[in-house]
C-alpha cells in the first residue's frame, strides 16, 4: 500500500467544520487551567536531545508519486475535506466552547493504566486532572493521538494499516540495523509523533518536489501547506509526556518543529516569495528530520547506548 492516501484527511478522519464550531480562542485559558504536555505526576529531566542531521526526506526519490497524492485525493469526491480545505475554515470565528474535557481524578487516570504503566483513554482522551487542593487543574491529551482539543478527534489517520505502515518506516526505514520495541511498548507520545511525522515527511517530498518545477498551485501542494497549518495550531494536542524520554520529545516538537511548520504554512504565495518560501521550508525540515532522527532512536531496545553515541562531542565531530 502506499502512503500518498494518506496526506489528505478524510470525512472519515474528521470534519473540520465541525472542530471548528466546537472551538472557542485557543488562547484564552479559564483562571486556573492550563493545556500540559506533562502529567502531573511526572517528576523528570529531559533527556539531552542529539542534533541528528539526518535527511530523511531525501531517503525516498518517489516525488512524482508523492505529488499525486493531493490531486488523487481531491478527485475523490464532493465530501471529502482536505487539508487545504480545513486551512481555509481555520480563518473563521470560532464560537465559544463549553467545558474543555472531562473532570478526572489522579486515581481515575490509573484505572486507564496497561501493563506498562502507561495511562492510555480511549474515549475522551482530553481530560480535566485536579491537584489534591483542588486550585489547579490541567488539561491533557491521554490518547495516543495528536487530537484537536475540542472535538478529541485525531487530525490523521489512525488505522492499523496505517500505523503499521508508519511505524514500519520509523523502525526498519530509518534504521533498519536497529532493533525496536513492540508498538504495544511505545509511548502515547512515541506514536502520535510516529504518526504525524510520517504524514510530514511526504508533505516535505511534495514541497520540494513544487520549488524545482515552481508550481505550487497543485491541490497536493496546497494540501499540504493546509496539512501544516492544521497540525501547527495550538489546539491540534500532541498526547501528554508520560515518560523521561517524552519530555524530550514533546518539547522538541512543541517548541522546536510546530512553529517552523507555522512558518512555513502561513507564507502566503510562495510563488512570488520563494527565496523566503525556500528557506522556511529549509528549516522546517531540518527540524523535522532531527526530531525524526531522534524518535528513531527513542523507540529503539539500544535507546541509552545510541543516544550516547549520537551525543558524543568526539564522534560528533568527525
Amino acid at each position: 500500500m502506499k502512503v500518498k492516501k494518506y496526506i489528505i484527511l478524510m470525512t472519515a478522519v474528521m470534519s473540520l467544520s465541525a472542530m471548528l464550531a466546537a472551538c472557542g480562542d485557543s488562547k484564552k485559558q479559564n483562571e486556573g487551567e492550563a493545556t500540559t504536555g506533562a502529567t502531573i505526576s511526572t517528576v523528570a529531566t529531559a533527556t539531552q536531545t542529539p542534533k541528528v542531521d539526518q535527511d530523511v526526506a531525501g531517503q525516498v526519490s518517489a516525488e512524482a508519486t508523492a505529488s499525486s497524492t493531493m490531486d488523487k485525493a481531491t478527485k475523490a469526491g464532493t465530501n471529502t475535506k482536505t487539508y487545504a480545505d480545513m486551512a481555509k475554515e481555520a480563518t473563521k470565528l470560532d464560537q465559544q466552547a463549553g467545558q474543555i474535557g472531562l473532570n478526572t481524578t489522579q486515581e481515575q487516570l490509573l484505572s486507564f493504566a496497561d501493563r506498562y504503566g502507561l495511562v492510555r483513554v480511549p474515549n475522551h482522551p482530553i481530560r480535566r486532572v485536579s491537584d489534591p487542593t483542588g486550585k489547579h487543574i490541567n488539561i491533557a491529551n491521554y490518547s495516543d493521538s495528536v487530537v484537536n482539543l475540542y472535538t478529541e478527534k485525531p487530525i490523521h489517520p489512525n488505522t492499523d494499516e496505517f500505523i503499521h505502515e508508519a511505524y514500519t518506516y520509523f523502525t526498519e526505514g530509518v534504521a533498519p540495523g536497529e532493533t525496536y520495541k513492540k508498538w504495544e511498548e511505545t509511548s502515547n507520545t512515541e506514536r502520535g509523533l510516529i504518526k504525524m511525522l510520517y504524514l510530514s515527511r511526504e508533505g516535505l517530498l511534495i514541497l520540494e518536489e513544487a520549488m524545482k518545477t515552481h508550481d505550487y498551485s497543485t491541490p497536493s501542494v496546497q494540501n499540504t501547506l493546509g496539512f501544516f497549518k492544521v497540525a501547527s495550531k495550538f489546539e491540534s494536542m500532541m498526547p501528554v509526556a508520560q515518560t523521561p524520554t517524552d519530555i524530550s520529545l514533546y518539547n522538541m516538537y512543541d517548541q522546536q518543529v510546530k512553529p517552523e511548520w507555522k512558518k512555513l504554512s502561513d507564507i502566503k504565495n510562495p510563488a512570488a516569495n520563494e527565496k523566503a518560501f525556500a528557506a522556511a521550508y529549509q528549516k522546517a525540515r531540518n527540524e523535522t528530520n532531527n526530531l525524526m532522527g531522534l524518535l528513531n532512536i527513542m523507540v529503539s531496545t539500544e535507546m541509552e547506548k545510541r543516544l550516547k553515541a549520537a551525543t558524543d562531542p568526539q564522534k560528533t565531530e568527525k
